[in-house]
């Protein structure tokens, strides 16, 4: 997709996102409310768009008032919540990234009326908190195995929006799933902003750091850096022969002829899920971690690149035993 098309679809998506969302109207007596916090704008391509498309499933099985906050205005979340009463008080609030930790478990902390949803935020659950961890190894080996297979230079790399935990399972996966097709295989990685989650938002910074990776000899890149993808795709437009994998949410529309696949990572299902079993309620707290095993991350190809697709035949099981291993081995090393 061109740079202009590529805008041209976020100002579609949050033209759309402005028109269903209605998110500050009171709340009709009887209708659940749900409060939903980004870890960054809508109209990503990726991670808080799957949030949202979570959000619109549920609204569909049922009527909802929804509240909003991005990460400008997070912070007023808690004056609003001290100020709710009655309808207008959440039956759910979901926070979406690891960058919230802190913050949601002091609100359950002080509003144990409250269920909360906590997505990417692993150890903090308690009786009304449920911290769902998605951990993305599994489908970042998968990653990896497709891009050892797919190269012709064997230097293939990963560019991450940020450093935390969360992104370092998505650099551990990829390069051991790429090394287990090629032990010798040299694999880059590079993040967008060391100390900062402005790095998802910053797409030619990653244009630049894919660029460098590009003309170094690498060939395939991993971009797991949210709306910052979109340099990545980028730079392999420009680049003749270099391709992309992408992340979050099937990306290959973004980049038909360069984008191989997409590693997805279902926040749609676990923010539906989330709502479906607060309103049942189902809903229990405590500490979740799910990912390929139960069906939260995967593969999804390109069709243009589907003969790839034999590339992963038969690794799938070797994918699951080694996450599983890695989770284990994780929490061994855990305090």
């Amino acid at each position: 997709m061109k740079p202009g098309s590529c805008i041209l679809a976020v100002l579609t998506l949050l033209a759309l996102l402005l028109i269903v969302a209605g998110c500050s109207q009171p709340a009709p007596a009887g209708t659940p409310v749900v409060w939903i916090v980004y870890g960054s704008e809508k109209g990503d391509l990726s991670y808080t768009d799957a949030a949202y498309q979570g959000l619109l499933a549920a609204q569909q099985k049922q009527a909802l008032v929804i509240r909003e906050f991005v990460p400008q205005d997070f912070d007023t979340l808690p004056a609003f919540l001290n100020a709710s009463t009655g309808a207008d008080r959440p039956a759910l609030i979901i926070t979406v990234g690891f960058q919230y930790a802190g913050f949601t478990k002091g609100l359950a902390d002080l509003h144990k009326d409250i269920r909360f949803l906590a997505i990417d935020q692993a150890g903090i659950g308690s009786d009304n908190l449920r911290a769902y961890e998605i951990t993305s190894y599994g489908d970042s080996y998968l990653a990896g195995v497709l891009a050892a297979s797919a190269s012709r230079t064997q230097h293939v790399g990963i560019i991450m929006g940020t450093e935390s935990d969360v992104l370092d399972t998505f650099l551990d996966g990829y390069t051991d799933g790429a090394r287990a097709v090629n032990a010798t295989l040299a694999v880059d990685h590079a993040y967008v902003r060391h100390h900062s989650t402005e790095g998802f938002t910053n797409a030619p910074a990653a244009q630049k750091s894919a660029e460098a990776m590009y003309r170094n000899g690498t060939d395939v890149i991993f971009a797991c850096a949210g709306y910052s993808n979109t340099g990545v795709f980028g730079a392999a437009e420009n680049s003749p022969g270099r391709y992309v994998i992408g992340t979050d949410s099937d990306q290959s529309p973004l980049g038909p002829e360069i984008i191989l696949a997409s590693a997805v990572k279902r926040v749609d299902r676990v923010v539906s899920a989330g709502i479906r079993d607060t309103l049942d309620g189902e809903f229990t707290g405590g500490n979740v971690t799910a990912g390929l095993g139960e069906g939260v991350t995967g593969i999804i190809f390109n069709p243009r690149f589907e003969s790839y697709n034999e590339s992963l035949r038969g690794w799938e099981t070797q994918a699951l035993a080694e996450e599983r291993e890695y989770l284990k081995s994780r929490a061994r090393q855990s305090p």
